[in-house]
C-alpha cells in the first residue's frame, strides 16, 4: 500500500505539528470531500484511493480536470487562501486517506515557513496537472485522454484492477456514455484491457502506452519536478 507523499516527506518538527490533527479515514465510491461554492473545512490526503476534481457547468454538465491520489491532497493551498472550494470533488476510488481540519493545517503553516514550502510545492504539483488536463482535454482525442487516465490511475493504486463505472469515465472524459463504451470495447478487442463490471483489468500496459497521448508523461515530469516523485515509479 503507497504511503501517502505529502505526509511521508514532511521534515520531522512539521509532522510533529501536524501529527496530533491526523485522522484515518475510510472513503467509499462517490463521497463528497468538497462542493462548489462551499468553505473547505478538512484537508485529505489519500492513500489508496483516488479523489476527482469536478468542474461542473450551470446546466449541470460535468468534467474532470484532475484526479489526486497518494502523491498529493485536497484542501492544502486552500489553508493558505481563501477557504472557498470552487470545484466538487468526490471519491473517484473507493480507499483509505488521512484528514485534518483545514484550519489546524492553517494554524501550523503560521508558525513553521518548511511546512508552507511544501503545501506550495505540493499544491503547484496539482496545478501543474490541471492545466496539462485542461489542454489535453481540448487538444487530444477521448482514446489517448482514456489511456492517459487508465494509466494514470494504476500508478496511483498499485494494481492492474481499476474499479470505476463507465459513468465515471463519461465525466473523467467530458464525452457521452456511448462513446466510453465504443472505446473501452475497441481496447479490449485489442487485447488491451478487460471489462468487467464496474471494474476495468489493465492486460497490456505497454500497449496503452504506445497509445497514449504526450500528456501522461509531461504530467508525470511535472509531478517529479515539483516533488521529486514520480507516481508512475510503483508501477514501473
Amino acid at each position: 500500500m503507497p504511503e501517502n507523499r505529502f505526509l511521508s516527506t514532511l521534515g520531522r518538527a512539521d509532522a510533529a505539528l501536524l501529527g496530533p490533527a491526523l485522522r484515518a479515514r475510510s472513503l467509499a465510491r462517490d463521497d463528497l470531500v468538497a462542493c462548489e461554492g462551499r468553505p473547505v473545512e478538512r484537508v485529505v490526503l489519500p492513500v489508496n484511493c483516488i479523489l476527482s476534481v469536478i468542474a461542473v457547468m450551470r446546466d449541470g454538465r460535468e468534467v474532470e480536470t484532475r484526479t489526486i491520489g497518494f502523491e498529493g491532497g485536497y484542501g492544502l493551498l486552500h489553508a493558505l487562501g481563501s477557504p472557498v472550494s470552487y470545484e466538487r470533488v468526490i471519491a473517484q476510488v473507493p480507499g483509505d486517506a488521512y484528514e485534518l481540519p483545514l484550519a489546524a493545517l492553517a494554524q501550523a503553516a503560521q508558525s513553521s515557513p518548511s511546512l508552507v514550502n511544501h503545501i506550495v510545492s505540493f499544491a503547484q504539483a496539482s496545478l501543474i496537472q490541471s492545466a496539462q488536463t485542461t489542454a489535453c482535454n481540448a487538444i487530444h482525442g477521448a482514446e489517448q485522454r482514456m489511456c492517459r487516465w487508465l494509466l494514470m490511475s494504476q500508478d496511483r493504486l498499485g494494481s492492474n484492477i481499476l474499479p470505476l463505472t463507465q459513468e465515471h469515465l463519461s465525466i473523467m472524459l467530458g464525452v457521452q456514455r456511448t462513446t466510453v463504451t465504443a472505446i473501452a470495447k475497441d481496447l479490449q478487442a485489442r487485447g488491451l484491457i478487460a471489462n468487467g463490471r464496474g471494474r476495468i483489468k489493465i492486460t497490456d500496459r505497454e500497449g496503452l502506452k504506445r497509445i497514449v497521448c504526450e500528456c501522461y508523461e509531461m504530467l508525470e515530469d511535472g509531478v517529479t519536478q515539483m516533488v521529486g516523485f514520480s507516481p508512475a515509479a510503483q508501477t514501473s
